[in-house]
Parts: structure tokens; sequence; C-alpha cells
């Protein structure tokens, strides 16, 4: 009987044949997905950044609403103080801290310049910006700079003077 041979110049097929693909995907695939990942992690950042932004706004405001403090009158400069406290706890490197430009803007029809010559119901805003420069790159996280294009942040909150030191309350239930 004669016995059937197999030639020898055959390749084998199967997991031997694909070494080193992995490694050529990797190759292609891996810096494109770095590039999303980082991205996606400065977008988030900066979204972080403005919420805390909006609450420090609205902090100020809060406080330029009431007028007085404890019976002390609330200037501007107390207002941009509140905002660079509230900056800070929430972990604001100093330069954006100390870099953040904070303004109160009266909308009324009698304008005041401290919030504590409000009128109740007065309308105002405080925005607060990082400007561009070492107060906004000190709010980065990522060593790729042209991942996004911002160089500025800004908020801005609309709010009402709450300040009731012109009304007056008397004791007396009428009849």
């Amino acid at each position: 009987m004669a016995q059937s041979v197999k030639p020898l110049s055959r390749r084998r097929r199967g997991p031997a044949t694909r070494r080193g693909t992995s490694i050529i995907e990797a190759a292609f695939v891996l810096p494109l997905a770095l590039t999303l990942m980082l991205g996606v992690w400065e977008v988030g950042r900066m979204v972080q950044v403005c919420q805390v932004l909006d609450n420090a706004a609205r902090e100020g405001a809060r406080m330029a609403a009431g007028g007085y403090v404890n019976g002390t009158p609330v200037t501007v400069a107390m207002v941009q103080q509140e905002v660079a406290n509230y900056l800070t706890a929430a972990g604001f490197p100093s330069a954006a801290c100390s870099g953040a430009v904070t303004t109160v803007t009266c909308l009324a029809g009698t304008p005041w310049t401290d919030p504590y010559q409000a009128q109740p119901s007065d309308p105002f805003t405080v925005s607060v910006t990082i400007p561009s420069g070492a107060a906004f790159n000190a709010l980065r996280w990522n060593l790729l700079n042209r991942i996004t294009t911002i160089s500025q942040i800004s908020e801005t909150v609309y709010w009402e003077s709450t300040n009731n030191s012109q009304v007056v309350v008397t004791t007396t239930l009428p009849y």
C-alpha cells in the first residue's frame, strides 16, 4: 500500500500567521484614542470650571443682594472678595483666583455704585471672568494646549436686590 505524503511547502494557517497584528492595530488606534480621551478630559475640566465660576458669581450676587452683612454696608470690593474666597475654597490655583475679574453692574433706573445703595428689586449683574494668560493657563490640566481653543472663561448672573433698608415695618396691627 502506498502512503500519501503531504507536501512540505504547505503553510500552516491559524494564529501563527496573525502574529504582530494587534501591535500594528494598536499603533494606528492608540494615538487617536488618546487624543479623544485628552480632549474629553479638557472639555470636562472647562465645564467644571464654568460651573464653579457660575457658583462664585451667585455667591457674590447673594451677598450684594442683601445690601448689608451684620450691619456693614456691602461694597463692590466686598463682593469681589467673596467671589475670590469662593474660588479659593473650590480649589482654584492662586493665579486664577488673583487674576479673576469680578464686576457688579447696576441695571436699575436709579444708578448706584455699591450694592448697599440699591432699592428693593433693583436688578444687577455679577460677572466673573478668568482672562487669558497666566490666570487661564493655571486652570488647564493637560499639556496639549491646542485641544481646545478657548482662551478665557466668563460667567454672568442676573440678580435683584433684596436690600430692605428702606422698608419701615410698624408693630401695630390695623383694626
